[in-house]
């Protein structure tokens, strides 16, 4: 386990000078991006060894199997983020287990979301929008288009929830310049959003290992990364 914990220790290190040198020109400094371990089918023990190698963001794709480790960590001092697509049967335990849900691709998740508030009497969980910038059918998320997600922001308003801001993934295998244009074009959409609506959506959660530089120069304020971390995954 030592050897774990030093090789990610090492990695997160190689991270941070990574996004520093992403984010040379840009007016911000290496502060204003956080890491997030992104732990799907990842063991407990692995979990356990990027938290005592001083990572306290963990992402979880799947409910069910982030809910169990999550009670098995026993981390309060960890944030735990739901990052993966979410059925509507799944936000009674996403609300019970984590601090934030991410990937928010429907409105009706939107709702449920809401309803689970009202029934506990209990602050809402963190909130991303999740939207599909790069256009693939494979990959949740509300289409990139100005009026939909102004329609969907109205409508987490009208339910008295606070949206925190958005989450997208790069298109597989993209090239930079593919890569980076859909990071763009989520920041872009933001940045419009905030003028249109007078509102503050500080969270822009995009890049995974194999492309968090790109997603940093276009404006990251959280990277996921897994494989960066831990190496390959084993399902």
């Amino acid at each position: 386990m030592d050897d774990l914990v030093e090789r990610i220790e090492t990695r997160l290190e190689k991270a941070g000078e990574e996004i520093a040198r992403a984010l040379e020109g840009t007016g911000r400094d290496a502060g204003s991006v956080r890491i997030m371990a992104a732990t799907k089918t990842r063991s407990v023990e692995e979990v356990r060894a990027v938290v005592d190698a001083g990572i306290r963001i963990i992402g979880e794709n799947r409910v069910t199997e982030g809910g169990r480790k999550i009670r098995q960590l026993d981390c309060p001092d960890c944030e735990f983020h739901v990052i993966g697509p979410l059925h509507r049967k799944e936000v009674r335990q996403a609300f019970r287990d984590f601090d934030s849900i991410d990937s928010v691709d429907r409105v009706v998740i939107l709702s449920e979301i809401a309803r689970r508030v009202r029934m506990k009497k209990a602050p809402q969980p963190g909130i991303l929008i999740e939207v599909n910038t790069s256009g693939e059918s494979s990959k949740s998320g509300f289409e990139p288009d100005r009026g939909v997600l102004e329609e969907a922001l109205g409508t987490a308003d009208e339910l008295g929830l606070k949206v925190n801001g958005f989450l997208t993934i790069g298109p597989l295998g993209g090239e930079e310049s593919e890569t980076r244009e859909a990071f763009c074009l989520l920041r872009e959409l933001r940045d419009w959003l905030v003028k249109s609506l007078g509102k503050r959506f500080p969270e822009l959660s995009m890049g995974m290992s194999e492309d968090f530089t790109w997603a940093v120069a276009e404006g990251a304020t959280t990277v996921r990364l897994g494989r960066y971390l831990l190496g390959p995954r084993n399902g």
